[in-house]
């Protein structure tokens, strides 16, 4: 997780990251750190580049040259979506705060070392949140989100499609070639007409069925064995440690 600091007064910005290194270290947090100065720093580091964006920006509220609030602002407008939380001595620009969506808000000196820890791991929760993909399935008037790394495998009767994840499972209305080209780049695979597999979860295959890790055996079509060998084989490949 890469957390961005921003304060041009130094004893200020090397505090928050002792105490963020702290906490990260008692809640088992991976942080890595990136120190600015100031506004303009923070700006041109991350303009142009939305996979260069921290994680969590901690943003001091008043600067020498360009302002917190007016950093915040230019970075939402290119599409930050970093976890923003202000720090600054003045408990006078709560409503600015909002105005950018940022996480929260803390006074230094008065905000308590309970309350900095919270909102860490506030922080830190809506950042893992982000980074898991799902998928949405209503069924029976019912709706599920399941995250899609907990997934086995789809089976289709007559266009019902059980999900299979982790102990669970959940039915609804779509099409298998649907969830095909839906999961396709999250690692699933078709091995037969009425079933598409996460490759992760594939243990052996034959000509005539596969073996998950589970224990499971699902069958193989005829039609897709050779495509399914040939994505396997390249996903070992990916999986090999160099």
């Amino acid at each position: 997780m890469i957390i961005a600091i921003c304060d041009d007064n130094e004893k200020e910005l090397e505090q928050c990251k002792k105490q963020l290194e702290l906490l990260a270290s008692i809640h088992q947090v991976d942080v890595v750190f990136s120190l600015y100065h100031k506004g303009e720093e923070l700006l041109f580091r991350l303009q142009g580049d939305h996979k260069s964006y921290p994680d969590i920006i901690y943003l001091d509220m008043r600067m020498n040259g360009m302002q917190g609030d007016e950093v915040a602002r230019k970075l939402r407008s290119q599409g930050c979506i970093s976890e923003i939380v202000f720090f600054t001595v003045s408990k006078d620009f709560y409503t600015t705060a909002f105005d950018v969506k940022a996480l929260h808000y803390v006074v230094k000196g008065e905000t308590t070392v309970e309350k900095f820890e919270d909102i860490f791991m506030r922080a830190v929760k809506s950042v893992q949140e982000k980074q898991t993909e799902y998928i949405m399935c209503t069924g029976a008037g019912e709706f599920r989100k399941i995250e899609i790394k907990k997934i086995h495998y789809f089976e289709v009767t007559k266009r019902i499609v059980t999900v299979y994840y982790g102990s669970d499972q959940f039915s609804f209305y779509s099409t298998i070639g649907k969830i095909e080209l839906r999961l396709k780049e999250y690692g699933f695979v078709r091995i037969h007409k009425s079933y598409v597999v996460a490759k992760s979860h594939i243990g052996t295959i034959s000509f005539k069925e596969i073996v998950l890790d589970t224990g499971e055996r699902l069958p193989v079509g005829r039609y897709y064995y050779a495509e399914l060998k040939r994505e396997m084989e390249e996903y070992a490949e990916t999986r090999k440690v160099v």
